[in-house]
């Protein structure tokens, strides 16, 4: 059985970080990025330093063509959804 149904939020966050040539890691980052977390809460939660957080953001903002959160979350979220 097949079943076609529309995508969801993640599954769409998902696929326009792949389409910016995004690693797994910033993948992961983006992703408690998109949901509000803070680079501290983002360090903790990947066991990474806040240090390293900013570096995968600022790799990320570069990648997407962004200069912050609010326009990464809108160029890989909503521009998707809503273009």
């Amino acid at each position: 059985m097949v079943i076609i149904a529309p995508a969801g939020p993640k599954e769409v966050l998902r696929l326009s970080a792949i389409g910016y040539g995004l690693s797994t890691r910033e993948q992961e980052v983006v992703e408690l990025a998109v949901r509000g977390a803070s680079t501290k809460q983002i360090s903790r939660a990947l066991y990474i330093s806040e240090y390293t957080v900013k570096d995968h953001l600022s790799n990320i903002f570069g990648k997407v063509g962004v200069r912050g959160r609010r326009a990464l979350v809108k160029q890989l979220y909503l521009d998707t959804i809503f273009p």
